[in-house]
């Protein structure tokens, strides 16, 4: 009886074993998503700030262009076989200004957020930090954290510790679940 429990444990354990290879291969190769932390986020979505304003004069524009010029010609030199159930192009017309308004207002939406929350912590006297960091233009970016810390003439780990700091106040305004992760 003992040698059946010891083989089912050594081809669970097995079964384990594979499974964690399996997995850990799928990561490696980007086929799992890997669950990021608030911290980058926030991150990203500072990082990304001036390109989600752009987004949005984007889908304006397009949305003008549409109501100007119509739906895109497709190509005559593609073969379309239209079944019964395809969509006229006055109804592809307004689902495409339908999605393009969606898009927008979904896109003003965050950057409400982000802009509420950003109000949030702007009085704070290291708020300058996020600001060089994240959000000037590209040309105006300081990249490093020696770099802040010549600018703004205080010590580099001043300048780390003020920053976790206002992105750990930033993720609790703009991901209130992250709170739940630590009650």
């Amino acid at each position: 009886m003992k040698k059946v429990s010891l083989e089912q444990e050594l081809k669970g354990n097995a079964f384990k074993e594979a499974a964690k290879e399996v997995v850990n291969e799928l990561k490696n190769n980007n086929m799992i998503k890997k669950e990021m932390s608030y911290y980058k986020r926030v991150e990203i979505l500072l990082y990304n700030y001036e390109n989600l304003k752009h987004a949005v004069r984007q889908k304006e524009e397009d949305i003008e262009y549409i109501d100007k010029h119509g739906l895109p010609e497709s190509s005559k030199s593609v073969v379309k076989y239209n079944s019964s159930g395809g969509l006229s192009k006055e109804d592809r017309y307004v689902q495409l200004k339908e999605k393009y308004a969606r898009e927008k207002n979904e896109t003003e939406r965050d950057l409400k957020r982000i802009d509420n929350a950003l109000d949030k912590i702007k009085k704070d006297r290291y708020y300058d930090i996020i600001k060089l960091k994240y959000l000037n233009s590209e040309e105006e970016k300081v990249a490093t954290d020696e770099m802040l810390a010549d600018v703004l003439k205080r010590d580099r780990s001043t300048i780390i510790r003020n920053r976790k700091r206002l992105i750990n106040k930033l993720i609790t305004i703009l991901f209130p679940e992250s709170i739940k992760d630590v009650i």
